[in-house]
């Protein structure tokens, strides 16, 4: 998975707001219920790509094996 710059998220979100709008506006015109459902998707994949990683942020810490000598001794 690469990096994706805060810019870039704040824009990814924006749009899969806009097309989950988009969606309830089709629902409203045509009087369908199935928009609904697939707005969902857009507001879903919103948590994935604000989860994503930044540029310039560590990896998580490595662990030291229990029993393993310590760097303090």
């Amino acid at each position: 998975m690469t990096n994706v710059t805060p810019t870039r998220k704040f824009g990814m979100t924006a749009a899969l707001f806009a097309l989950a709008l988009v969606c309830v506006g089709l629902a409203a015109a045509t009087h369908r219920v199935w928009p609904l459902f697939v707005a969902w998707l857009p507001l879903l994949s919103v948590a994935w790509v604000l989860t994503r990683s930044e540029p310039g942020l560590a990896g998580p810490p490595e662990a030291t094996p229990i029993g393993a000598p310590s760097e303090e001794s």
